[in-house]
């Protein structure tokens, strides 16, 4: 029972949040597919401006490794403008990682925006069997 209104109650806090502005407006969500139809295993960096109202621009995308792999790939250029509750997506093969990250590396995408913001990625865990890059 407490569980079930503790969650009533988080619903309506990220409503009221979200309707406020206190919410993170930039998600960044992670993921390995091959990229088609014949490419390599890339490990794929999907970065959404969930916010209803503002643009964001995405600046520098990066893997923390030891030593910070910038991810600098010529189809998906930088600085990114981001539209109210538009995504874009970028890519690195997983060849390019060290192999001791490349398993776990879903949390170790960074995201940095033009007001200075770090974003930490999480792994998505709902990605469709196939389908496109968003922001092609």
């Amino acid at each position: 029972m407490i569980e079930v209104i503790l969650e009533m109650v988080q619903t309506v806090l990220g409503w009221i949040f979200s309707a406020i502005g206190l919410c993170k407006s930039v998600k960044v969500r992670c993921h390995s597919a091959l990229l088609l139809p014949n490419g390599p295993e890339c490990y794929f960096i999907n970065v959404r401006n969930a916010s209803p109202q503002r643009e964001v621009e995405v600046t520098h995308v990066w893997v923390v490794a030891g030593t910070d792999i910038h991810i600098l790939n010529p189809a998906r250029p930088l600085p990114r403008r981001l539209k109210p509750e538009e995504s874009w997506e970028t890519w690195i093969p997983l060849n390019h990682l060290p192999e001791k990250i490349r398993e776990n590396a879903y949390s170790l995408a960074r995201v940095r925006l033009a007001n200075d913001k770090v974003i930490h990625s999480v792994r998505n865990k709902s990605v469709p069997p196939a389908g496109f890059v968003p922001g092609s």
